[in-house]
């Protein structure tokens, strides 16, 4: 199982961090994205690219925080 913000999902084998996205928008109908998102996997800051390239592990914790920008 890999966790995305809290919620459960079905690990399997190979599956990207796109595709844990992905299915999150369809189930959720939300638009999380990774341009303007913080995204921790097990507590470890990505870079855009790296999170669009990550492979997740069975008990990955991923967490998806929208930037605040303040002024």
């Amino acid at each position: 199982m890999v966790r995305l913000n809290g919620a459960g999902y079905a690990y399997r084998p190979g599956m990207s961090l796109k595709d844990l996205v992905d299915d999150y928008n369809a189930d959720y109908h939300k638009q999380l994205g990774f341009d303007e998102f913080v995204i921790l996997v097990n507590g470890v800051a990505l870079t855009i690219i790296q999170a669009q390239e990550r492979i997740l592990l069975d008990n990955d914790k991923v967490i998806v925080v929208p930037m605040i920008e303040g002024g």
